[in-house]
């Protein structure tokens, strides 16, 4: 199980940077000797902080502002010009509107494969046994008993 994140990057890095006041400076020092994940994001930030000092600061001999300031600025690009064909252009909507139909068509095609047809092959006898008085699967003692015909 992993430990959830802790919200505390930002006074840490502070820490490092020694930019907290006392108060705050404690309570996160306090915080990272508890928190397991502060506490190594605390080392981290200490061993990176100490790898980086020896680099200094480095100083170019030339001001680049001037040189990357005009490539900053935003440039102005042109509109496209604006069609007078309408957006529902009848050759852009062919492909979709022929995928659709050729989807309809194999759906009912291989519905009526799938489920044998349409045809409902009930007699009307058969179909009309569910008046009978005793339930189609009912026992029956005798032929008389079960089915007379003049009713």
């Amino acid at each position: 199980m992993k430990p959830e994140p802790c919200p505390r990057t930002e006074q840490l890095s502070a820490l490092i940077d020694e930019e907290l006041q006392a108060r705050p400076r404690e309570e996160i020092e306090s915080h990272a000797a508890i928190c397991p994940v502060c506490g190594s994001m605390l080392r981290e930030l200490t061993e990176l902080r100490l790898a980086l000092r020896p680099l200094g600061e480095a100083r170019p001999g030339v001001d680049l502002a001037p040189l990357i300031s005009p490539r900053l600025a935003p440039r102005a690009t042109p509109r496209p010009a604006k069609s007078d064909k309408p957006w529902w252009n009848v050759w852009q909507l062919l492909p979709s509107g022929l995928a659709a139909a050729g989807t309809l068509t194999a759906g009912v095609y291989l519905g009526a494969v799938l489920g044998g047809g349409a045809t409902v092959s009930a007699t009307p006898l058969a179909a009309m046994a569910v008046f009978d008085p005793i339930p189609p699967g009912g026992i029956c003692v005798g032929l008389q008993s079960c089915y007379s015909p003049g009713k």
